[in-house]
């Protein structure tokens, strides 16, 4: 072993110094016990019987795993201690903070005793390095021949020392604290403490290492073997994205050919319609020729009756001439302007293209986009939005509030069993009161019933109260442009959430625009999840989930997963379904870190990749909160 590798096993990793007071953390990696104090940080409190101790926490610099400082500090690292000791003077000088290792020799110690010789030998007892004369007389000396000495090397170290009493030798474990102890500390500090010889736990110990030894190869083999798989999982994941970049490239080529020959027929048809507009204006233009060059001599014959004319010749002609005359003033060719419109809602079609267009279907993703996976739900940023300035936000108006995917408009209700909606421009405008915009719902008797309602491309989707009628309606007028029953939907709270009234039949826009309703039979009934065609409600799919709706929470989709709450008045999310496959797990669980203590309503926005929560106080509805959380990823 060079000095250099000697230098880092006792060199502490965050300050770059030899170790002092080492310390072993969870992680098994060693700190400096100053290095601990400065890594530390003040988290919660802890009520003990003798009064409230503050809870620190200390992240490792090198593994970056937290952990937790117990009452009595982290266990001194003796193996780092023995080292220390004995290393350190072995290699002193050559730290460091000392020119690099190698540059030039370090001898071993100087004996104690004579000053003058290298010191190969230690002895324990006294604490110091002998030569090999000074080891002799020290051996046949009556006074030291029983000390115990070692030849120095690198495996041979000095006994551990207590901290508080540095004279004694670490010969006790105390079962209370789980800690090494001195003679000295079995009569103080752990005087009614359980403590054993150490010595006397080395094979049990060394037995459960052993045995951890073997978990720890296992567990390795089965990292190995996981390394292999997401190699081959990396592999197949360019695989993967080849074929379906030429899946998405071929099918886009055919909709991009389609598109041109549209383009193609169009201005096809435009020209012959044009050809033939021009085609007549062009008869009608060789018609206003003749005719003039007819009225032309036609003018030039009256001039000349009038001028050259008798009056006996006059007289004979003026019926024929009054005749003409007449006919060829009021036979005159009248074209009509070409009026050609090209009608097209190229805004409706194109939100509907960018919605509809395909959608992956996945169940991961790279870092920093959407993971669809069932795993822990992380959203690094929680925004609770402020509302203030919203005028008379309660919980059963801002219960209502919707974002447009295809649009990012922000749409909110205005009032309880009021068929009114108000506009605003994104959810800035929302949280700011800048420029809103009301409409009503015209058609719709009653608002519709519970918060789920949905907003996509332009058009509210509801149910209206009391009823099981599905309902589009265009926010643009607030005309409804169509309506279509819902098969075994319950209403009037017979088949709502657990404690949120009237929410019956919930809406939801996944990615794609692809839209649901979920709803139940009433009594009881399992929770059918119903894909619904956007354009004119028809029904596409309906699933049905082994759980009842009127003991559920609450529920949101994301890729089409739909994630179903334990309770209204719970942030536990406690089963999701995937339409992909139809199957449901009832053993996935997350939660939601919000902060109030009623969830009223989630929804997830695709677009922007946020989930939209809104919670408030169960009882008198006060206290209502708006939150967002941004990067989601289940």
């Amino acid at each position: 072993m060079d000095k250099k590798e000697l230098i880092a096993q006792i060199t502490c990793r965050c300050c770059s110094s030899f170790f002092h007071e080492p310390r072993l953390l969870p992680c098994l990696h060693t700190l400096c016990l100053d290095c601990v104090t400065r890594c530390s940080s003040r988290t919660t409190s802890t009520t003990t019987p003798t009064g409230v101790l503050p809870t620190f926490s200390v992240t490792c610099p090198v593994c970056h795993s937290q952990a937790t400082v117990p009452p009595g500090g982290f266990a001194v690292d003796v193996w780092k201690s023995s080292q220390l000791d004995t290393l350190a003077p072995i290699i002193a000088g050559c730290g460091p903070q000392s020119p690099p290792p190698g540059t030039t020799a370090t001898p071993p110690p100087e004996c104690a005793e004579c000053r003058a010789h290298d010191a190969p030998w230690w002895c324990a007892s006294c604490s110091m390095f002998l030569c090999n004369d000074d080891m002799a007389h020290h051996s046949r000396a009556w006074r030291t021949a029983s000390h115990k000495t070692d030849a120095v090397s690198p495996m041979s170290y000095k006994p551990a020392l207590c901290y508080k009493h540095p004279q004694e030798e670490l010969l006790f474990y105390c079962n209370t604290d789980h800690s090494l102890i001195c003679r000295d500390c079995t009569l103080d500090d752990h005087k009614n403490h359980d403590f054993v010889v150490s010595i006397d736990l080395s094979s049990k110990f060394k037995e459960n290492i052993g045995s951890l030894c073997s978990m720890l190869v296992s567990h390795l083999e089965k990292v190995s073997l996981s390394k292999l798989t997401a190699i081959g999982c990396c592999k197949n994941a360019e695989e993967v994205q080849e074929k379906v970049e030429s899946e998405i490239r071929t099918e886009f080529a055919k909709i991009v050919a389609v598109v041109n020959a549209r383009e193609a027929q169009l201005l096809s048809d435009l020209k012959a319609i044009t050809d033939s507009a021009k085609k007549t204006f062009q008869e009608n233009i060789e018609g206003c020729d003749n005719k003039m060059k007819v009225v032309q001599e036609a003018q030039e014959y009256t001039q000349l009756v009038t001028t050259k004319f008798t009056d006996l010749q006059l007289v004979a002609v003026n019926d024929t001439l009054s005749s003409r005359v007449k006919k060829l003033c009021t036979d005159v060719p009248t074209p009509n302007n070409l009026k050609v419109r090209f009608d097209c809602e190229s805004a409706a079609i194109c939100g509907k293209i960018s919605s509809s267009l395909g959608r992956l279907v996945h169940n991961s993703a790279a870092a920093g986009t959407l993971i669809t996976a069932k795993s822990t739900l992380m959203m690094k940023t929680l925004k609770r939005l402020d509302t203030s300035m919203v005028p008379s936000v309660t919980p059963r108006m801002a219960q209502r509030l919707f974002v447009d995917n295809a649009t990012g408009k922000v749409y909110w209700d205005g009032g309880f069993n009021r068929p009114q909606l108000t506009e605003f421009a994104n959810m800035a405008s929302f949280v700011n009161n800048t420029n809103p915009r009301q409409f009503t719902l015209k058609d719709v008797p009653a608002f519709p019933e519970g918060p789920y309602q949905a907003v996509h491309n332009g058009h509210v989707y509801c149910t209206p109260l009391f009823t099981p009628t599905m309902t589009k309606v265009r926010v643009s007028d607030g005309s409804t442009v169509a309506t279509a029953p819902l098969p075994n939907a319950g209403h009037s709270s017979s088949s709502a959430w657990d404690k949120c009234c009237y929410s019956d039949n919930c809406w939801y826009v996944d990615a794609g625009g692809v839209l649901y309703v979920v709803h139940a039979p009433p009594d009881n009934g399992n929770i059918h999840i119903t894909r619904v065609d956007p354009d004119n409600l028809a029904i596409l799919q309906t699933w049905v989930v082994p759980r009842v709706k009127k003991t559920t929470g609450f529920a949101f989709v994301v890729c089409g997963n739909f994630y179903f709450g334990k309770a209204s008045n719970s942030r536990e999310i406690d089963g999701v379904f995937d339409t992909t496959t139809g199957v449901y797990d009832d053993t996935y669980r997350n939660s939601l870190p919000t902060s109030g203590t009623f969830i009223l309503l989630i929804s997830w926005i695709p677009s922007t990749n946020q989930l939209l929560v809104v919670d408030c106080h169960p009882e008198n509805f006060d206290n209502c909160y708006v939150f967002l959380f941004d990067d989601v990823a289940l």
